[in-house]
């Protein structure tokens, strides 16, 4: 694990990119373009990256809220639907890196995992609130 912390850090990173612990994230002015929204937190002497960090975005009858502890490297992921609580992800961790994606009309951030059995996370933006996840099985039971 240790080789791939420092293979990490040796790594060229895109530009705006930055390391918080081991987890590789854009710049905060990105997410704030993609969220449209500035971060949030519970505790108000907490400022970016300290803490755990809300972005709200709504779009039509659907709303994703996308939180982030940038020091942990946990995120959490809630879903609503006019208003109301559709799906909850939460205490997604061993995130390797955050990733905005945009291209045409299509916007989003994915979650990369350290573990190669984790597909990917997506959170699409634009041009509708949509999460994909395709989850492996973790084996026999």
């Amino acid at each position: 694990m240790l080789s791939r912390v420092l293979l990490l850090t040796m790594l060229p990173r895109p530009p705006g990119a930055y390391n918080v612990g081991r987890m590789e994230m854009p710049d905060l002015a990105d997410l704030i373009w993609l969220f449209e929204d500035e971060p949030s937190s519970e505790h108000e002497d907490m400022a970016w990256p300290v803490g755990l960090q809300s972005f709200r975005l709504r779009r039509g009858a659907r709303e994703v809220l996308f939180s982030l502890d940038p020091t942990s490297g946990e995120a959490y992921v809630t879903m609503y639907e006019a208003g109301e609580e559709t799906m909850s992800i939460g205490r997604l961790r061993r995130l390797e890196s955050l990733t905005v994606e945009k291209r045409d009309e299509y916007e989003g951030l994915v979650l990369h995992f350290t573990s190669d059995a984790l597909e990917p996370l997506r959170v699409q933006t634009r041009p509708a609130i949509r999460l994909s996840w395709d989850v492996m099985p973790l084996g026999v039971w």
